[in-house]
């Protein structure tokens, strides 16, 4: 689905990220060199050059799961209501 969003932005669509459940764990991946073939943190670190700005991170979901959000990580902390501000707001959403 990150691949999805950076293609997505690169034809100028307006893109947000949620995690939440399990996908609130992406905030709190350790850092992993940008070449390792496993690593998420160069495309993460890539989603502001393609104006991918709004990357939230389900409060409720990182308490439940015990996570810990990485302080290099760019997203926000947010609770359920802006989560669902930003679902009602999208014209298409892509679940995964």
């Amino acid at each position: 689905m990150l691949d999805m969003a950076l293609v997505l932005a690169t034809f100028e669509c307006p893109v947000s990220i949620i995690l939440q459940n399990a996908g609130a764990s992406w905030a709190s991946l350790p850092t992993m060199p940008d070449d390792s073939p496993l690593a998420l943190s160069g495309k993460l670190k890539s989603l502001p050059l393609y104006d991918i700005n709004n990357v939230l991170i389900d409060e409720d979901s990182c308490k439940k799961r015990g996570i810990q959000v990485s302080n290099d990580f760019l997203g926000t902390l947010c609770g359920h209501d802006q989560i669902i501000d930003c679902l009602n707001t999208s014209d298409v959403v892509l679940e995964a």
